[in-house]
């Protein structure tokens, strides 16, 4: 199923997230260059990508129109010291010719010497709460989900009501037609 059918049922139009990686051969040193790869999902083609490093913009890049992802290039040569946690994002045209953006990559963590690094979960990257964060689409789609079992509910008690009040009413007419047919009035 297509993610726009998805995000279009849940009512939202967030996009999920990005896979990122670190590309070989991973750097030994800080003058080495790093490759990380981010990649957006099936149905994403030509994204802008951005590369963020401690909640600093790192690069910005588009991929090619028939292309999933693209690959950032760190060279090594720059005064500041090219490790680190690195995470992504990809943004693409939605409703009214606006970007946009995907939810965050999981980071992965660039480190010297030797060609150690490490892929975690995206914890909150910049400053917000330490619990994993739940893709927006997700949360959409849960609330649309539930929005729906709740009117449900509410027309069903509606209906239920509505069949009594009927019911008492025809016993009523029942009851009243009875004392007429008997003389009791």
């Amino acid at each position: 199923m297509p993610w726009t059918v998805l995000l279009f049922a849940a009512g939202s139009l967030a996009i999920p997230a990005p896979s990122i990686l670190l590309v070989p051969p991973h750097p030994s040193s800080q003058k080495d260059p790093i490759h990380i790869v981010c990649m957006a999902p099936k149905d994403f083609l030509g994204a802008n990508f951005t590369l963020y490093r401690g909640g600093q913009v790192v690069q910005l890049l588009q991929a090619p129109a028939g292309q999933l992802g693209v690959t950032f290039n760190l060279s090594g040569n720059s005064s500041e010291a090219p490790g680190g946690a690195f995470y992504c994002q990809y943004s693409v045209i939605g409703e009214h010719s606006q970007p946009q953006p995907s939810d965050f990559s999981e980071s992965i963590h660039v480190s010297f010497p030797g060609s150690n690094y490490t892929q975690t979960t995206r914890l909150e990257h910049i400053g917000e709460s330490w619990l994993p964060k739940v893709p927006t689409w997700i949360l959409a789609l849960s609330l649309s989900l539930a929005g729906v079992l709740f009117l449900a509910l509410l027309v069903t008690v509606v209906m239920v009501i509505r069949k009594v009040k009927v019911t008492n009413l025809q016993k009523k007419r029942a009851y009243c037609r009875e004392d007429v047919w008997m003389g009791r009035r």
